[in-house]
Parts: structure tokens; sequence; C-alpha cells
């Protein structure tokens, strides 16, 4: 009994240093989300993505994001976006590729994402701006977005990696992060697409595509296959706001 009692401390100790050194390596990088993604799970970036035909107004005008932005962007170089502190917000669609395993899910699962994704905008934005029903409103933006894929998680492999034994599971864990940009292998991911104008003059204020994939966790309800997925629209969310304070926008 004492030889598998001192296994298990050894184990821990094991699975403790490398959490450390992941911890220290974060924090020397400025990225000390990373180890709360590799803990508890998040959403990692996939630039890997091109936009559906039809949905955004001006897709050639797309350039691969910066840092901090979405995987492709357009911003209109003339735009005073101070002059914005209202959002007509439309309800978030589909439109999706042939290939889409979005196309595979039953109607009503797809349109339940599409509001839960709309409730997370919604819920995000009013907070710094001023929600209207109104487009005749001036200063008005209009804003659109559109769901344009997604994969829920493979639940039963994921569970496996996840609880696996420490040795396994960190190993696991730390091969995401290495080998698939930080994306779990059987993670959850999603696409989406959205776009700004000028709700009186109609005139484009930006545009953007954006995917996301599941990181793999240590302490996760992996029993629950859209976690990735609406993880996913809530940093969506979240990066919209801070798009529009970076933008000066809803300046309330």
């Amino acid at each position: 009994m004492k030889r598998r009692t001192l296994g298990r401390v050894s184990n821990f100790r094991i699975v403790a240093a490398i959490i450390g050194v992941t911890l220290a390596a974060c924090t020397q990088n400025g990225e000390g989300s990373l180890f709360h993604r590799f803990v508890f799970g998040g959403t990692r970036q996939i630039k890997d993505v091109q936009p559906v035909a039809g949905f955004l107004p001006d897709p050639a005008l797309l350039q691969p994001g910066a840092s901090g932005q979405a995987a492709l962007v357009y911003r209109n170089p003339t735009a005073n976006f101070a002059l914005y502190n209202k959002i007509f917000l439309d309800p978030v669609t589909i439109w999706t590729a042939p290939d889409s395993a979005l196309t595979r899910v039953p109607e009503s699962t797809r349109q339940a994402a599409a509001n839960r994704f709309y409730s997370e905008l919604y819920k995000a934005l009013s907070k710094h701006c001023v929600m209207v029903s109104s487009l005749s409103r001036p200063g008005t933006m209009h804003l659109r977005v559109a769901l344009t894929d997604a994969k829920t998680a493979n639940v039963l492999l994921n569970t496996v990696a996840t609880y696996a034994p420490y040795g396994v599971s960190t190993a696991y864990s730390l091969a995401a992060l290495a080998f698939n940009n930080g994306v779990g292998r059987f993670a959850g991911t999603a696409a989406a697409e959205e776009y700004a104008t000028d709700a009186t003059t109609g005139a484009l204020l930006w545009q953007a595509v954006d995917k996301r994939g599941g990181t793999t966790a240590l302490i996760a309800n992996t029993f629950n296959s859209w976690r990735d997925v609406d993880r996913a629209f809530r940093t969506w969310s979240a990066n919209l706001v801070a798009t529009l304070r970076e933008l000066g926008a809803c300046r309330r």
C-alpha cells in the first residue's frame, strides 16, 4: 500500500512540475491566459479560414488580421467610428458552405446555436453601446453576424483524453498546445463572419471572418459537445466589444 501511495504522489509531483514550467513559460511570454486555457479550457484562433459565398458585401477587401484581430478583416479607412454610439443588431443567421459539418445538424439545433450566439453578442454589446430597434436614428451602426460553420466536440474521446491518468492526460494537453496550435484534437470548432454598415447611408464600415477551436482542458465539462462552440460565441462577443473600444465607437 505504501508503494502505491508513493507512486501516486510521484505522479502528482511530476504533473505539478510540468504545470509549473508551463505557467512560467506563459508568464514570461506575456500570455498568462494560456495557462488558464490549459487547465480550464478555452478557445484558440484558427487562421486557416475563408469566407463563405454570399454573406459579406465585399470579401475581396479582406486582409489577414494582425495579432488580436479576426483571421481576416477589413476596416473602412475613411470611416469616423467615433460618430457611432448606437447598434442595431440583426438576428444571427446561418450561412454554410456545402461541406460544412453544420449542414448535418438538425435545423432546430442550428437555430438554437444561432440564438445563443445572438444572446452573447447582445449581452456584451449592451454593456458598452446603446442598442436600438430602429435603423433611422443617426449614429447607428447596423451589425450583421453569421455562423458559417460549427463542429461539436467528440465527447467520448475528449472525455477520455481529459480524465486519463495524470501522465497521459498532461502529455495529451501539452501535445495539443505544442503541435496543434493549442486546439484540442477532439475539440469543437466554429467559424463566423460579421460586417457593419452605416444604418442611414449603407456605407461599409468593417467586415471580418474568424474561426476558433476548443483547447484541451484538465478541468472541464467535457460531456457538453457544444461547449467549445459556445465558448467561441463568448470570445467573439468580447472581442467585438474590444474592437469597438479600440475604434472609439459607442462612447456614451
